[in-house]
């Protein structure tokens, strides 16, 4: 009787743990989803902008950044560190950056995000085996970057969002342009770290999550990049986790084609276009 009992309580308790759990994860799902809701109405009352002045983008970038290269399109290192570079002196001139009083600026800043997020990767695939492992995935900018850094990013994106689209393709190019041998580089991030964050946004519930909150612009160029960097990580080899690249064209293509605002949207369905071919089976 004593042993029926202590299994009675045993089951009891595991029973209201995991109402428990659930009741938190569907509290946090559809808080998800009313964001998301408010976000797709705000953002279907947008009309498509024009491109970018080009004094605004030498104001930002030193010179208009180059298109992404391809066959007969050549850009040099030298070319994009400098853009780089002329976008951090940016940032450092602005007021809202500099109330930050960010010690050695914001390239410095910046590195030591880049160091702290290689050392402190998010889980890729296994988040949702255990509440601990989701919660954890689903917090992981906030526990490794902390709120001061989040809220800077988010002044950032808030603050330039006129020049998102520019901003991030010259970050993709210097990310993943080819360094000749013997060629001085400044400290970027491994192919390995991009694939890790790639396959974070596109491969896992936290990271969609985090994707679905930020505006439309932002979420679709993030998606799109991270794409591009699993294509990379197949041709080298480095796709660890084996993640198939198929799906996410497939979903991406519509959502690109039909997204507002974006100035080199032709660009960007072309190379889905090719990619898709590529993995054509």
């Amino acid at each position: 009787m004593r042993r029926f009992i202590q299994i009675l309580i045993v089951l009891i308790v595991l029973g209201i743990t995991g109402y428990v759990a659930y009741t938190l994860f569907m509290k946090w799902h559809t808080e998800q989803v009313e964001t998301a809701r408010i976000q797709v109405q705000d953002e279907l009352k947008e009309v498509e902008k024009p491109g970018i002045p080009a004094d605004r983008l030498i104001e930002v970038f030193g010179k208009a950044p180059e298109a992404i290269p391809g066959e007969k399109t050549q850009i040099s290192l030298e070319e994009v560190e400098s853009q780089v570079m002329a976008f951090f002196s940016y940032l450092d001139s602005r007021e809202y950056v500099s109330a930050y009083q960010l010690e050695g600026g914001a390239f410095q800043q910046f590195q030591l995000t880049i160091k702290e997020l290689s050392s402190h990767p998010p889980l890729i695939v296994g988040e949702t085996e255990s509440l601990y492992s989701l919660y954890s995935n689903m917090a992981h900018f906030f526990r490794v970057l902390g709120i001061k850094r989040i809220n800077l990013i988010r002044e950032i994106l808030e603050n330039e969002s006129d020049i998102i689209e520019s901003m991030m393709e010259t970050f993709y190019l210097w990310f993943t342009i080819n360094v000749p041998s013997g060629e001085k580089e400044i400290n970027r991030p491994s192919l390995e770290m991009l694939y890790t964050y790639s396959g974070y946004f596109l491969n896992t519930l936290s990271g969609r999550s985090y994707l679905l909150r930020r505006h439309a612009k932002v979420r679709t160029l993030t998606t799109y990049y991270c794409v591009l960097i699993l294509d990379k990580a197949n041709d080298v080899l480095l796709n660890a986790y084996g993640l198939d690249i198929r799906p996410r064209i497939a979903l991406l293509l519509p959502e690109i084609s039909s997204q507002t605002g974006l100035m080199n949207r032709e660009q960007y369905v072309a190379d889905l276009d090719k990619l898709n071919e590529k993995y054509k089976m």
